[in-house]
């Protein structure tokens, strides 16, 4: 017998019909006959060539089976691997791929990169086009392509809504790439959809709905042994259905955040206190935040004014762009407006920072009873860079210009005391306690006052009147701690 004989097999000739042809190949494929199936591929390569494209559309017979697909697709690989394998003829296995600009899983994926960069440059409008036609090219696929691709479309198309400010219109995209991930057991997806929809309900004001999937997360993590994060995610869920406070401050105790009343105090333990509010804030107002804050730092003032601005603008909750508008006016001159921009804060985060003694300084300063000279000492004595000692003889001399100054009696309190000078501290707090001031500096006074004294039955009484004020957010939690570690 002849080397052709001994390949191909007594019998074998070429099959003329194209719909037989795939099905006798198919068969070699379906039963793992690789011998079979290369002395088809070779007795019948021109056919295959001619027909291969055409076998590519599937059978409508098969298209409403998902594993009949799958398994038409195998054999349509194992045809093209064993050209490519045996005959040395990739032609058919590039066919399949198709270039990268023609194969639809490419276009998606280079879709959704365009789409990311989009929303880095926050053009929100355009990367929801690009999505959505994404997502008009995508019907009719299917595979484990489509499952990784589509939650994460509806999810990138759900956040342009949010961030743009339309969390109404989020909602939808994130519970479509939910019901995809649970389907398929994502439950790095079902998770990252589940803090979508939250933020997305506590965004709107809506607590029931944001409480209820607070309580889906903590199941989510309750199996999978993450059980200190399940009880976080609960403690929201109790928090936003009672009904969010504005802002408040929560306690980051080694990487792991706390409400203050859950924590005690033992050691030298170090904690962090942090502003929680009942919002997240948009990443444009983040952005343009930023922006104004190097523009001001480089004394840009007025071009630090309107990226400020434009925050607002995209964010219409958010309290620390309004809160450095303020400031920024108070740099300009423009002392009533930032009053006015002062109180806006307070109605948006009540205790945001020192909000309500900065806004006693900008009335005073529109009410002339303070100059600029004045507001400039006041801002190094809480934010210069110089040393206690410095800061001393600055509060001093402020005092002596303006006596009993509140927020000047506090600073030369804290920073006697810093450099050694307790008793002297002690009697600065308590004069500056004397002369009535603002919630927030009275806070602060009654706090650093209480770490000073050596009566400890004061002590005690220091610190639950400042939990009682509350006028400096920080100031009151570290008394309540305080008071429990006691």
């Amino acid at each position: 017998m002849g080397l052709f004989g001994s390949l191909f097999g007594k019998g074998d000739s070429p099959i003329t019909d194209p719909d037989r042809l795939r099905d006798e190949l198919f068969s070699a494929a379906r039963a793992g006959d690789t011998n079979r199936l290369e002395r088809l591929a070779r007795i019948n390569q021109a056919a295959i060539l001619e027909h291969f494209r055409s076998w590519q559309r599937v059978p409508e017979s098969v298209r409403a089976n998902p594993a009949a697909i799958q398994g038409y697709v195998h054999c349509m690989v194992a045809i093209a691997q064993a050209f490519a394998e045996k005959l040395g003829r990739p032609d058919l296995m590039a066919a399949l791929s198709g270039p990268p600009q023609s194969n639809p899983l490419v276009k998606w994926q280079a879709a959704l990169r365009q789409a990311r960069e989009l929303m880095e440059s926050l053009r929100y409008a355009e990367a929801r086009t690009t999505l959505t036609d994404a997502l008009i090219d995508s019907r009719g696929l299917s595979g484990t392509g489509v499952d990784t691709y589509l939650p994460i479309t509806h999810g990138c198309i759900g956040e342009c809504h949010f961030y743009a400010g339309a969390a109404d219109q989020a909602v939808p995209h994130f519970e479509q790439a939910l019901a995809l991930c649970e389907r398929t057991g994502d439950t790095e997806g079902i998770a990252a959809y589940l803090g979508s929809l939250f933020e997305a309900h506590r965004y709107l004001g809506q607590g029931e709905r944001a409480a209820g999937y607070a309580e889906r997360m903590a199941a989510l993590l309750d199996a999978q042994g993450v059980n200190h994060d399940a009880v976080r995610w609960r403690t929201r869920a109790r928090i936003v259905r009672s009904g969010e406070p504005l802002n408040r401050i929560v306690v980051v105790v080694d990487g792991s955040t706390y409400e203050v009343d859950e924590v005690r105090p033992v050691g030298d333990m170090r904690v962090k206190f942090v502003f929680e509010r009942n919002r997240i804030t948009l990443r444009s107002a983040v952005v343009h935040t930023e922006r104004g804050k190097e523009l001001g730092t480089a004394g840009r003032h007025e071009e630090a004014l309107a990226s400020f601005r434009e925050a607002a603008a995209s964010d219409r909750f958010d309290p620390h762009c309004r809160y450095l508008e303020a400031f920024t006016l108070l740099h300009l001159g423009r002392y009533a407006d930032a009053a006015d921009t002062y109180r806006r804060v307070e109605e948006l985060a009540p205790g945001w920072f020192q909000c309500h003694s900065d806004l006693w300084v900008a009335d005073q300063l529109t009410l002339g009873r303070l100059d600029d000279q004045d507001f400039a000492a006041l801002h190094v004595l809480e934010d210069g860079q110089i040393s206690s000692a410095e800061k001393v003889t600055l509060a001093e001399r402020l005092l002596k210009k303006r006596p009993g100054l509140p927020p000047a009696q506090l600073h030369l309190g804290k920073n006697l005391a810093r450099v050694g000078r307790e008793a002297e501290a002690c009697e600065a707090l308590r004069a500056g306690l004397a002369t009535d001031p603002d919630s927030d500096v009275r806070t602060r006074l009654l706090a650093e006052l209480a770490t000073l004294t050596q009566d400890t039955s004061e002590r005690e009484r220091l610190f639950r009147e400042a939990v009682a004020v509350n006028g400096n957010l920080v100031a009151a939690a570290s008394a309540a701690l305080a008071l429990r570690a006691a």
